[in-house]
């Protein structure tokens, strides 16, 4: 298994939104999701081959979904903790109904607005690093060519890839350490192992569907056509945002220095559980 390791720094405060969740309260997750550091990258290929950034609306029949091919497995971007960052939450104007527009209007012709109050959560840091792993050194360094480039990234926020690592090769060991990524509770479950100091999240991956291992590269990567998949998977995952307590045992791949994916995430991320690769 290869990997990059990506850094990539923030303009203004992030959102990625929790779902389910209140039209009232926007909360977020205090990393950036491996859905999003997937749409996100691909746009960024859409940019660097000189393509616009497709369009996506809330309220669009089948809206089109861009994400890297499915045989690059992103793995979400996290806070270091080198660097400073942390949840803010405040309050903001908004809609009532999807269909609702006059917040965002230069003129109001008098009429009264239908405006309610939000909670809002933002992720504000400095500095957040992503990893991309797949089975091909040669398909990562692709990647590379994504570096400097920039665009909205989340439900809100802005962000820009400074850096792409070289490829890294990762070995399969089961070790006691803590993940440099989300981990999918199947696995700390069955581990047998009591893990303290992680938080529990919902989240989601996508319903990849038979045509989309076919797109190919050029297609997949710096095309403009979007990727077949058809919603979403929900899983439940358990965070480290600090060392803490006793680090799990798992099967990782790492480096054997700063890197330590969990093996069971890529597999789920990949469409398959964690009993079936037992």
């Amino acid at each position: 298994m290869y990997c990059v390791e990506l850094t990539i720094q923030p303009t203004a405060a992030l959102t990625f939104r929790i779902l389910p969740g209140s039209i009232l309260n926007i909360a977020t997750y205090p990393f950036v999701p491996p859905t999003s550091l997937s749409g996100f990258l691909r746009r960024l290929g859409m940019m660097s081959a000189g393509l616009g950034i497709p369009e996506t609306k809330i309220n669009k029949d089948n809206p089109p979904t861009y994400l890297l091919p499915q045989h690059y497995v992103t793995l979400g971007a996290y806070q270091t903790h080198s660097t400073w960052g942390g949840i803010h939450r405040t309050y903001r104007k908004g809609m009532r109904e999807f269909t609702h527009d006059d917040f965002s209007r230069l003129y109001l012709d008098g009429s009264k607005a239908n405006f309610q109050l939000h909670t809002w959560e933002y992720l504000i840091t400095e500095e957040l690093v992503g990893y991309v792993v797949a089975e091909s050194a040669e398909r990562l360094k692709q990647i590379q060519d994504l570096e400097a480039y920039g665009c909205y990234i989340g439900k809100e926020g802005y962000a820009v890839l400074t850096r792409v690592s070289e490829v890294i090769q990762l070995e399969q060991r089961a070790i006691a350490a803590y993940p440099s990524t989300i981990t999918p509770m199947d696995a700390l479950i069955q581990s047998n192992q009591f893990v303290g100091g992680c938080d529990i999240y919902n989240l989601y991956r996508y319903n990849w569907l038979p045509e989309a291992q076919a797109q190919s590269d050029e297609d997949g990567l710096f095309g403009n056509q979007p990727t077949s998949v058809d919603g979403f998977i929900p899983f439940v995952a358990g965070y480290f945002p600090k060392d803490m307590g006793n680090p799990p045992t798992l099967d990782y791949y790492t480096d054997d220095q700063e890197i330590f994916i969990p093996a069971s995430l890529i597999h789920l991320l990949r469409g398959k559980t964690h009993a079936q690769n037992l």
